[in-house]
């Protein structure tokens, strides 16, 4: 057996390939734990069966360092540090290249088939550790809009997953497992066990796949994020293993909170006058944008004059579209071209819902026609991201992502929306893999479970560098809570998670410049938290906390020591009740603000209620 061993940069992570008897595998090992273990690298051509009989040449080593910034982002610096290995391999005259890198947050490696031949499978798998604790994912549907679950093992074949997988290794150690670099030359992969090896899940091509795959060509990276949480959600790891971005001028990419209409009201998109009410809103807020759905093509709103309006508001505009009309790249280079002499700033395009090879193209078309027209994007109804923000950096985000607009019950999988446990874990999965338009923030057009509170506090616990506030303008100016909103950054200089249990609870603080915010959402149960402000910096900060309101709620409701013990007379009420007792109701919309003067080492007691939270600004003074 020959043993190759890449370390990371720090020697706390270990990417081991093995070629035993013909065969490759690899392990990832983060600080002694497995954060995957043992599991084949391989694929079948038509000219070459590569899952055995390989021989390797010559080993090449080397290392990446750089650093490079990105319009919009969860930091202000990424840092591409690594080692690198590239393994040659041969079977029968047929020529390939093992390509591996190491970070101190992750381990990535790719097969390159260098001749002409069919790729008839990829057998390249990631496999569960005796010693995981717990697997989080997700069913594979073509919008990759579902909910991501805690699976037991013995029903991990019983579904196509997609990517990601987050597991619970061992000891402190956590890994998320993905794919980076996802182009329409090989197209994304998902993930599927059988019931004989349950724990094994080798990636596989889409269901909707049905052309040749043609080499030479290159697979996605296969990447095990390990680490703490902390570790995976501030990595930048999937963007280091994307193409650089080609776009010289990059100074039309801003990104910004939007106000959007079709959340609340279907129609709104043709109602020009209408419209107009949501650029005032955005205006009043800070916001620099405002997006007219879906409808304004039918009812021939005029675009130009809306965003004649915009502008003396200091509002841009964006517009949606169904992907169908810009599939042809001539139909779709006049459309673009037309809407950027309007003055549109960017495009939501909608419905691709497919991870064929052929639908990847059309992502490539638009993605780079939009960037020579200096429009910004949000994909819509997509494949999930795999760090192609480095590359296209005017893609500020996409859906991808069981998002707020479900609330609408208009699904027939989830017809009450996402849950509070469902948005604990979002961060740890979802929102690794880059930005998601999970269009926070509805306090009452439609009802969430979830507290004002909490729904204020995911502008901050979820990352889209577009983020589109799904609320009217009525409900916005009259919202207590809406004036953490206002000027709100959606790019940053610095995000750290405070703490987090995927699907109990999550608290982020993110800087800009030197302001901090934070916000912190609690699932299924009523918890305090325990908040060290020892990430400020020098001198006195001004806080402002939107935090729930515990009025109505009694001892019993809420965590341990957060309320005066109940007295005997609520008992005595409580007998006194004949029918339900309806005690433990709680109003959601209930919000407490107060402003007090805090520094770094000040320690806040912040109680919320069962799915509730906060949003904090720290304002430096």
């Amino acid at each position: 057996m020959s043993l190759y061993l890449l370390q990371s940069p720090n020697g706390r992570l270990t990417l081991r390939i093995a070629l035993e008897g013909g065969a490759l595998s690899y392990t990832v090992m983060k600080d002694g734990v497995e954060a995957a273990a043992a599991a084949p690298i391989g694929a079948v051509l038509s000219t070459a069966d590569l899952t055995c009989g390989l021989s390797a040449g010559n080993p090449v080593r080397g290392s990446i360092e750089e650093s490079y910034t990105l319009p919009a982002f969860k930091k202000s610096r990424c840092e591409n540090h690594c080692n690198t290995l590239s393994l040659p391999l041969e079977k029968d005259g047929v020529a390939l290249t093992l390509e591996a890198r190491a970070y101190d947050d992750g381990a990535a490696f790719r097969l390159c088939f260098l001749g002409d031949a069919t790729v008839q499978k990829e057998t390249t798998g990631f496999a569960l550790p005796d010693s995981a604790k717990n697997l989080y994912g997700m069913k594979h549907r073509f919008s990759y809009e579902d909910e991501y679950h805690r699976i037991p093992r013995s029903e991990l074949a019983q579904n196509l997953l997609a990517f990601p997988v987050l597991v619970e290794a061992a000891s402190g150690v956590w890994a998320l497992w993905t794919e980076a670099s996802v182009y329409s030359d090989y197209g994304p992969s998902l993930l599927r066990a059988t019931p004989e090896s349950p724990t094994l899940l080798r990636v596989a091509p889409s269901p909707d796949e049905f052309t040749e795959l043609k080499a030479p060509v290159s697979t996605p990276w296969r990447v095990v994020l390990a680490g703490t949480l902390d570790d995976i959600v501030n990595s930048n790891t999937l963007e280091n293993l994307n193409p650089p971005s080609t776009i010289e001028d990059e100074s039309f990419i801003q990104p910004g909170m939007v106000a959007w209409s079709w959340m609340t009201e279907n129609e709104s998109p043709a109602d020009f006058n209408r419209q107009k009410d949501y650029i005032d809103c955005a205006a009043e807020m800070g916001w620099p944008y405002a997006l007219d759905y879906g409808g304004w093509r039918q009812a021939n709103v005029d675009i130009p004059a809306l965003v004649a309006y915009g502008k003396e508001k200091g509002v841009g505009i964006w517009v949606w579209e169904h992907r169908r009309a810009l599939s042809d790249p001539k139909v779709a280079e006049e459309t673009l071209a037309l809407w950027a002499s309007w003055g549109v700033v960017g495009v939501k395009i909608d419905f691709f819902e497919s991870d064929s090879r052929e639908r990847m193209a059309q992502y490539e078309m638009l993605a780079d026609l939009c960037a020579k027209y200096r429009l910004m994007v949000n994909f819509h109804g997509c494949t999930k991201p795999a760090g192609e923000m480095r590359r296209w950096p005017h893609v500020l985000t996409r859906e991808g992502v069981l998002g707020a607009e479900n609330f609408q019950n208009y699904s027939t999988c989830y017809p009450f929306g996402p849950t509070a446990s469902y948005n604990c874990i979002l961060p740890f999965t979802r929102n690794v893999l880059g930005p998601m338009d999970y269009t926070p923030v509805n306090y009452g057009t439609y009802l969430t479970g979830t507290t004002d509170a909490h729904q204020t506090a995911l502008s901050v616990v979820f990352t889209s560098y577009l983020c589109h506030v799904g609320e009217s303008p009525e409900v916005v100016r009259e919202h207590p809570c809406s004036a953490f909103l206002k000027h709100l950054p959606t790019a940053w200089d610095e995000s750290r998670l405070l703490e987090g249990e995927p699907e109990c609870f999550v608290t982020m603080a993110r800087r800009k410049g030197e302001d901090w915010y934070v916000g912190s959402i609690c699932a299924s149960r009523p918890r305090t938290v325990t908040l060290s402000l020892d990430f400020l910096g020098e001198g006195a900060y001004t806080a402002t906390l939107y935090q729930d309101e515990l009025g109505d709620l009694h001892s019993f409701d809420v965590s341990i020591g957060a309320l005066p013990d109940a007295k005997p007379e609520v008992f005595e009420a409580w007998e006194s009740i004949t029918s339900r007792p309806c005690l433990h109701q709680h109003d959601i919309h209930r919000a407490k603000i107060t402003t007090i003067p805090v520094t770094a080492s000040t320690v806040l007691e912040i109680p919320c209620v069962q799915n509730g939270g906060f949003a904090l600004k720290l304002q430096k003074q």
